[in-house]
């Protein structure tokens, strides 16, 4: 198992929950029998800066999923030690990030989940989503299942949230490895069982 320590996110769990139970105070949590016990990279729709400390605090792992998240986060002093000790890491979205690819195989190789939002960025109501093949990619080199999540997308204050967690799978492809066509095609998949699991389409371009 991975190295990385878990002491803070265990001291902080339930301060985290209570807090955030404030401003949704129902959360309707399903599927998470379908959370492997080993390695899995799971990937949620992106639609708010809270989404991966719902999808984490609702999990209820008792090892914490590391995170791969956008390299801005970290410039700020005090958030980027918070999420750093809550299991992320930065990735740098406008370049060929290889520090990022090599601790998200290591995440994944060393036997913990790897969360990831494909999306790269918050997709609201009206919004394109445009997912990244990193995901699949991982998961593809790796052997690694995916599991599809689905957050709810509107966060009012005090309104139910639905966080569902489908059935774990492993991405079909010809050969050793997936062509680009083939990442486009499995990343798309993926981005479509997310949020069939709200009974939604995937608002693709």
């Amino acid at each position: 198992m991975s190295g990385f320590p878990q002491k803070f996110y265990h001291a902080v769990f339930w301060p985290i929950r209570i807090l955030m139970g404030f401003a949704h105070p129902i959360v309707h949590v399903r599927g998470l029998e379908n959370i492997p016990d080993g390695p899995a990279v799971i990937c949620c729709n992106h639609s708010s800066f809270s989404d991966a400390i719902w999808v984490i605090v609702c999990s209820h792992q008792k090892r914490i999923f590391r995170t791969m998240a956008k390299k801005e986060l970290f410039s700020h002093r005090v958030l980027g030690w918070f999420i750093t000790k809550l299991g992320a890491f930065p990735v740098d979205r406008e370049a060929n990030d290889i520090h990022a690819v090599k601790t998200a195989l290591g995440v994944l190789r060393e036997g913990d989940k790897l969360l990831i939002f494909p999306e790269g960025t918050r997709v609201r109501e009206g919004d394109v989503s445009h997912p990244h093949v990193g995901a699949v990619t991982f998961a593809c080199r790796t052997d690694a299942p995916i599991v599809p999540v689905f957050l709810t997308r509107k966060k009012r204050f005090w309104a139910p949230l639905t966080l569902v967690f489908g059935e774990a799978y492993h991405p079909q492809f010809e050969g050793r490895r997936p062509s680009s066509d083939e990442l486009e095609h499995l990343t798309q998949e993926m981005m479509d069982k997310c949020y069939a699991l709200g009974g939604m389409q995937c608002p693709s371009a």
